[in-house]
């Protein structure tokens, strides 16, 4: 049976959340290669449901798609749109149309998964080059390399060239990840402003240097950092970014910054894979800002994802951590799907060398789950993207599971030595 290994396709590829943010609306943009992709994630689900009518099968799989990309208003990396739930019901029911023409003959043909010889010879090639490439060597993502005698400054760069307006009613840094809820209401965190900042497109204003220097050692000592601002923007036509707080010394050369961009926020921290401007990772929000609209900022940094939340709504993410390892994008937004392809051919192996009585398949299901769990961690590229989303690892039992039931119906030591 097809229908299980085809839903934990759907699940670990759209639905696991990335991070939470504030809900988004519906985006009516369409794009060439979204279609394809919707239409080829959805056409597992036809071709296992080819036995179902038409109109039930597009009622089934419009329905999971809208479900899905409901909950995608609330996750980070993901873009909830109407276009996706057409193009997903129409992928299913063309691997239906086709699916029927194919096996006019043989209505039950492919509905089973078969674990036969070259179907693991496959999977252990499979499994050799994911544990190669989640062996491969990663840049580190902590905070290092700060130059304590940067200046700390205010509403401009030391070079004059950055200027922000607005005012700063409210500024605290501190060496942690603070919550971002706690730090929005002022817990753990002290004013550094005997009085508001009024910037106005002048000289950087600085801050003490002896402030500079413990934040510079205390940040990189605890890997961490956190940056909480109330602001009110003068005016929505700043760019640059036109610095609000920067740690640096000129525009090339920075330990952190935080800036506006037209109505949104970039934020910028230096580390080995941002590099000493911090500028080949930044975090960029969504658009929020408003002219003479007060907005409380917290952007944090933990030593592998950095965030910007607004008003306590996340609003912006970058993971150093998958950046720095050989697929950023596979190890960040991918990370639950290369979990639940790990945990596929796990299970695939174990089905095919396990006893064909129920003890032993129940014995093979367990030894593979706890295996799916232990070895993404024991890949140093694995572990340090789910360093920073420890809850993606389910999708190695979601993988597992779906092959075991979907292979359950079948003959798996036999079918192996017979294929």
């Amino acid at each position: 049976m097809l229908l299980p290994p085809a839903l934990a396709l759907i699940v670990v590829t759209t639905a696991v959340p990335v991070d939470l943010r504030a809900p988004v609306g519906w985006d009516g943009s369409i794009e060439l290669f979204d279609i394809v992709v919707n239409l080829v994630l959805y056409a597992p689900l036809g071709l296992a449901l080819r036995g179902w009518s038409w109109r039930r099968l597009l009622v089934a799989a419009a329905l999971l798609s809208t479900v899905i990309e409901l909950s995608q208003v609330w996750n980070s990396g993901r873009h909830p749109s109407p276009g996706d739930v057409v193009a997903n019901a129409g992928g299913a029911l063309l691997a239906m149309a086709f699916a029927r023409r194919r096996w006019r003959d043989n209505p039950a043909a492919g509905t089973v998964l078969t674990v036969g010889k070259r179907l693991v010879a496959a999977a252990l090639v499979a499994l050799a080059a994911l544990v190669a490439a989640g062996n491969l060597p990663t840049h580190p993502s902590q905070l290092e390399g700060w130059d304590p005698g940067y200046p700390l400054l205010l509403g401009n760069e030391a070079t004059g060239d950055r200027p922000w307006r607005g005012t700063i009613e409210f500024l605290a840094l501190a060496s942690a990840r603070l919550s971002p809820t706690g730090a929005h209401h002022g817990a753990g965190t002290e004013n550094l402003l005997p009085a508001a900042v009024v910037a106005n497109g002048g000289p950087a204003q600085p801050l003490p240097a002896g402030l500079a220097r413990s934040l510079a050692t205390a940040a990189q000592a605890q890997n961490a950092l956190t940056v909480v601002a109330r602001v009110v923007p003068a005016t929505i036509d700043q760019r640059g970014p036109a610095r609000i707080v920067s740690f640096s010394s000129d525009t090339q050369h920075r330990n952190f910054d935080l800036g506006q961009e037209g109505r949104r926020l970039v934020f910028r921290v230096r580390t080995p894979v941002s590099g000493g401007n911090g500028s080949r990772q930044q975090v960029e929000t969504t658009p929020m800002l408003r002219a003479g609209k007060p907005a409380t900022i917290v952007a944090t940094y933990d030593g592998r994802v950095a965030r910007v939340y607004v008003d306590g709504r996340l609003c912006g993410r970058r993971n150093f951590a998958a950046a720095a390892s050989a697929g950023p994008v596979l190890l960040d937004e991918e990370l639950p799907a290369v979990c639940a392809v790990l945990g596929a051919l796990l299970a695939l192996i174990a089905r095919a060398f396990a006893g064909s009585g129920r003890r032993s398949a129940l014995a093979a299901a367990v030894v593979t789950a706890l295996v799916a769990l232990a070895l993404p961690r024991a890949m140093p590229g694995l572990a340090a993207a789910l360093a920073a989303m420890p809850w993606a690892v389910v999708g190695a039992l979601i993988g597992a599971a779906a092959v075991v039931i979907a292979s359950s119906r079948g003959t798996p030591t036999n079918n192996a030595a017979s294929a």
